[in-house]
C-alpha cells in the first residue's frame, strides 16, 4: 500500500512538470503576459508568399500590361504614322509619275520623221539652178546616198553659211542677175535665181533661195519678212523662213547663222557656231522676230 501511495504521489509529480514544460516551450515569457509570438512554419511562409505573391503579381501584370500596351499603342501609332508617311510618299510618287513630262523634241527626229512631198518652184531658170546646185554638192561630196534627210538639210544650212558671201542690198535690184523676166516673176524667186547665179547674198536672197531648196526635198516651207533684233539695239529689216514639222512651225536663219559663225571666228573662238537658229520653235522666238509679212510665193 505504501508503494502505491508513493507511486500515486510521483505519478502526480510528473503530470505537473510535464505542464509546465508545455506552456514554457512556444513563448518568450508568458509568464510575464507578454503576447506570444508564433513563428510561422515553412508551410505558413509559403501560404503567405502565395497570399501577397498574387496582389504583387497582379500589380506587376497590370504593370506590365500597361506598359504592353502603351508599347503596342506607340507601335501601332509609329506604324501608322509609318504607314500613312509611306503612303503620301506613295501617291506623292504616284502623281508624280502620273505627270507627263514633255521631252525636248531634236531637229534630227523632226527632219528624219516629217513625210516628203518634193515641189519645184515651177520656174525654169531657178528650177535648173537648183537642181545643178544639188549636182555640185554630191560631186564634191557635201551630200551622199546614204545621209538621213537631218543630215542632208543640215549639211547645206551650214554649206550657205560658209560658202556664200553676204552683199547686202542685192534684195533692191531684184532680177539683176537673172535671166527671168522682172515683170512677171515674183520677187522671192527672183532673189532665189540671183544667190544661185552669184553665190551672193542678202539675208532675202540667203532665206528665200534656202525656201525653195527645202521645197525640193520635199518640205513644206514658207518666207517670212519683218523686224528683227540688231546688235547695236533696236531693229533692223529682216527676211527668214519657216518649216512646218509634224504641225508646228519651225524657223531657219541661214543668214543670221552666217553672221554669228563669223563673227564668232573673227572674236577667236573655237566652236564652230553654224545652228543658233536652225530648226527652232516659232511661237519661242517672238523675242527676236518681229513678222510683218507672210509671203505667198
Amino acid at each position: 500500500m505504501k508503494r502505491t501511495g508513493f507511486g500515486k504521489c510521483l505519478l502526480t509529480m510528473a503530470l505537473l512538470l510535464g505542464s509546465v514544460l508545455v506552456f514554457t516551450g512556444c513563448g518568450k515569457n508568458p509568464g510575464k503576459g507578454e503576447d506570444i509570438v508564433i513563428i510561422p512554419t515553412t508551410e505558413n511562409t509559403t501560404a503567405q508568399t502565395e497570399s501577397t505573391t498574387p496582389q504583387e503579381s497582379t500589380t506587376e501584370q497590370e504593370t506590365t500590361t500597361q506598359e504592353e500596351s502603351t508599347t503596342e499603342q506607340e507601335t501601332t501609332t509609329q506604324e501608322e504614322s509609318t504607314t500613312v508617311q509611306e503612303s503620301t510618299t506613295q501617291e506623292e510618287t504616284t502623281e508624280t509619275s502620273q505627270t507627263p513630262t514633255v521631252a525636248e523634241v531634236k531637229a534630227w527626229d523632226l527632219l528624219n520623221n516629217e513625210p516628203l512631198n518634193p515641189t519645184t518652184s515651177g520656174y525654169e531658170e531657178l528650177d535648173n539652178l537648183i537642181a545643178g546646185y544639188m549636182t555640185m554638192l554630191k560631186n564634191e561630196g557635201t551630200l551622199t546616198d546614204d545621209m538621213s534627210p537631218y543630215q542632208t538639210v543640215h549639211s547645206i544650212y551650214v554649206w550657205f553659211i560658209k560658202r556664200i558671201t553676204y552683199n547686202r542690198g542685192m534684195n533692191v535690184d531684184a532680177g539683176k542677175y537673172s535671166t527671168s523676166d522682172p515683170a512677171t516673176t515674183p520677187e522671192e524667186v527672183l532673189w532665189a535665181t540671183d544667190l544661185f547665179n552669184t553665190y551672193q547674198g542678202c539675208c532675202y536672197n540667203y532665206s528665200s533661195a534656202f525656201m525653195y531648196i527645202m521645197r525640193y526635198l520635199g518640205y513644206d516651207a514658207h518666207l517670212l519678212s519683218g523686224q528683227v533684233s540688231s546688235y547695236n539695239g533696236g531693229t533692223t529689216p529682216h527676211c527668214w523662213l519657216y518649216v512646218n514639222l509634224g504641225g508646228t512651225a519651225y524657223t531657219f536663219d541661214p543668214d543670221v547663222d552666217m553672221n554669228y559663225y563669223w563673227r564668232n571666228l573673227k572674236e577667236g573662238g573655237t566652236d564652230e557656231k553654224t545652228d543658233t537658229l536652225f530648226c527652232r520653235k516659232m511661237d519661242d522666238m517672238s523675242y527676236f522676230y518681229t513678222i510683218e509679212k507672210y509671203h505667198t510665193n
